[in-house]
């Protein structure tokens, strides 16, 4: 049979989305299976689409496409077709209405599911009359507003099937909105087998993953991880995800001095190389239909902490079992369960283990086939591919991929391997290029399981190497894209060439430091993701100051960390200040040794403002370890975050502007009512991890 998914964008990154495309991919094993987006907002989805799936986009609304819709006629009137209260009601119109109309009015659809208030109404008014119809319900009843309950009533009246995630909900609908034309029922969303290996639990991260959204609650858990970290500082919080949160969030972190502990990591997709890195998963959230992070974090071995909202985690989470469950908004007890977990590794392990199991059951084989029979009963048509066809590739954009899929993980002993994804490597080689053309190309042969291995010391030169393939295979069938793959000339030998990273698993990079012997040179290889292709960034030195915790005061920051590699601290270090530009100058800070290899620097911040050259000066960091000694620039490269200014940030600090006569200056700006002139000042990453220092003037507020 055909099944169609009408979506709102499958160009994003959310758990609608995922859950769409795990289904989906399921489902394309035996069937026809298209999904239709309504907006295409970028040029490549962001997570992987299987090549047997149609895609078909109806409006384009790429500022930078030619064919950009926004500015359309139609584009401009309001929808008729869609929920006046839909959430998302100013973003469809008249355009929408006519291109969903059109699409399935010419649809042979044996199934159409539409997966939000919006698209179920299109579902109800706009799907092929002999098809069976489907609506989704990725949030809950209470979740909506009553006005926009009551709008969907006659649409949801014109189903054959609504489906939720959770039994609870499909229990408060049947009570709240009877539909006696409609089948009701539950069931859960699936979630694959994770596409790294599970977590071994040894770290000590914690991971939450989600849209940096009210309803999760994030502030709750940074709050929470403010009491975790008071009794176990080693323990740190990655949280992945984007939001309009995210501002707000920094701050709270900034304010709670949080800022060496909780990280806001961005959007990661694939998400499983994330969970893996983790120890433990936790979520906040206020209310959640499903849990999906929960399933995929428990998929990668991991036990939950988890508020017991309604309705999902109480459905997937067995508490005490493989999780811990609490309650809503008690930053108290999702510090105490958290702590833990913490505390009693045995506990985290047998937990850990019990989540890998009990999630198996999200798995999308059990799912898919409850879709099936679901459709069965319905009546749907049971067209179903002929044994040993090969799936249509047809799509409505332009999803080929622009080089072979590969796989890539840094291991433990720092090594890299690279393995092509469902071809051979045969005589082909990994070759890899320095962006300084003096630097020869390195090349490491593919076996004949289709597997590369890079050495930990292969002495690759410091900078980010790009990787591709020689010779390049044939100009190939298109294949699904990596997260974020750029466009790339299909025709030609080069992009054939070009590796695209399907996954990367980092977690061997994480433990760097632990691997740096004394009097050896520092070097570390970390895999990473680059304009969709992969793409390997190497540190060589042959001495290095790698920065740890950092706190940032009122008058001073005071920079902890390191030193490692061919060098021996003698006596006390100093740190140095370097300006860049024409006007370089230079300040020296003495500093204290800590144990064999540790060093911790305060800088007074008066003293880089008192000597400004500029509206804008920067200072680099370096460390004299020895008196008469060459300084090491301090930085931290011995990690998994390959940039690290938008991952590690840290707070500005405002201070009064030193002038000539400054009191009387002072004096007379009060007299005009002018702001006194400021000077903000601000430790920073750079563009190589290196840490720096901004030295800025703003005006008061």
């Amino acid at each position: 049979m055909k099944v169609s998914f009408l979506i709102h964008t499958i160009y994003g990154i959310g758990g609608t989305i995922r859950t769409t495309l795990n289904l989906a991919e399921e489902l394309a094993s035996r069937h026809e299976v298209e999904i239709v987006s309504v907006f295409r907002h970028r040029d490549e989805p962001l997570f992987a689409i299987d090549p047997r799936i149609t895609v078909v986009p109806l409006v384009d609304t790429r500022p930078s496409s030619p064919g950009d819709e926004t500015r359309h006629p139609l584009a401009l009137e309001p929808a008729e077709c869609v929920p006046a209260h839909e959430a998302r009601f100013k973003e469809y119109s008249r355009l929408t209405d006519r291109r969903v109309s059109d699409h399935y009015a010419a649809s042979d659809a044996d199934v159409v599911i539409g997966t939000r208030p919006g698209l179920v109404a299109y579902v109800a008014r706009c799907a092929p009359a002999r098809a069976v119809l489907i609506g989704q319900e990725h949030m809950t009843h209470h979740h909506h507003k009553p006005a926009l309950r009551a709008e969907m009533h006659r649409h949801l009246a014109a189903l054959d099937a609504f489906v939720t995630v959770s039994e609870g909900d499909a229990a408060v609908w049947r009570e709240r909105m009877p539909l006696p034309d409609t089948q009701v029922l539950a069931i859960p969303n699936s979630v694959p087998e994770p596409s790294v290996a599970v977590s071994d639990l040894t770290g000590t991260t914690v991971v939450a993953a989600g849209r940096l959204a009210a309803e999760k609650q994030y502030d709750v858990l940074i709050e929470a991880f403010a009491e975790v970290v008071a009794v176990r500082p080693e323990w740190t919080l990655r949280i992945c995800g984007w939001g309009r949160q995210k501002e707000r969030l920094r701050r709270r972190i900034d304010e709670l001095g949080l800022y060496n502990h909780v990280h806001l990591m961005g959007p990661r997709s694939p998400i499983d190389p994330e969970w893996a890195k983790g120890a433990i998963a936790v979520s906040t959230s206020r209310h959640e239909s499903f849990g999906m992070t929960l399933v995929e974090a428990m998929r990668c071995g991991l036990p939950v902490v988890s508020t017991d909202c309604d309705y999902g985690p109480r459905e997937i989470v067995a508490d005490g079992v493989d999780g811990l469950l609490v309650p809503v908004g008690d930053r108290g007890a999702v510090a105490a369960a958290l702590l833990r977990l913490i505390d009693d590794e045995p506990l985290r392990r047998r937990m850990g283990a019990a989540a890998r199991s009990h999630a198996a059951r999200f798995d999308p084989g059990p799912i898919a086939k409850r879709y099936e029979e679901l459709f069965a009963a319905l009546g749907a048509g049971r067209r179903t591919r002929p044994e040993g066809t090969a799936p249509t590739a047809v799509t409505g954009d332009d999803r080929s991929a622009p080089g072979p899929l590969v796989d890539c993980a840094a291991e433990e002993d720092g090594a890299v391997t690279v393995l092509l994804s469902g071809e051979r490597g045969g005589r082909a080689a990994l070759v890899c290029s320095h962006p300084d053309a003096a630097v020869p190309d390195r090349v490491f042969p593919f076996g004949p399981a289709g597997r590369a291995v890079i050495p930990a010391d292969a002495g690759l030169a410091e900078g980010v190497w790009t990787c591709r393939i020689d010779p390049p295979p044939p100009a190939a069938a298109p294949a699904a894209p990596a997260a974020g793959a750029a466009p790339a000339a299909r025709d030609t030998a080069q992009a054939r060439s070009r590796l695209v990273a399907r996954v990367v698993d980092q977690r061997g990079a994480m433990r760097a430091a632990e691997r740096v012997r004394p009097g050896e040179p520092v070097h570390t290889l970390v895999p990473h993701v680059r304009h969709g292709g992969l793409a390997l960034r190497s540190w060589v030195r042959p001495a290095h100051a790698e920065s740890g915790r950092i706190t940032v005061g009122a008058r001073r920051i005071t920079v902890s960390g390191r030193l490692l590699g061919q060098v021996r601290p003698v006596g006390d270090p100093v740190l140095l200040l370097r300006r860049r530009g024409v006007d370089e100058g230079h300040l020296e800070f003495p500093g204290a040794r800590v144990g064999a290899d540790g060093f911790r620097c305060a800088i007074p911040l008066a003293a880089p403002v008192r000597v400004q050259a500029s509206g804008h000066d920067i200072w680099d960091l370096w460390l004299r370890h020895a008196p008469g000694a060459a300084p090491v620039r301090i930085g931290r490269v011995l990690d998994d975050v390959v940039e690290k200014g938008g991952v590690f940030p840290y707070p500005a600090v405002v201070l009064l502007k030193k002038r000539p006569l400054a009191r009387v200056r002072a004096a007379l700006d009060r007299l005009r009512l002018r702001a006194p002139q400021q000077v903000s000042v601000k430790i920073f990453f750079g563009a190589g991890n290196e840490l720096a220092l901004d030295v800025v003037d703003r005006t008061a507020k």
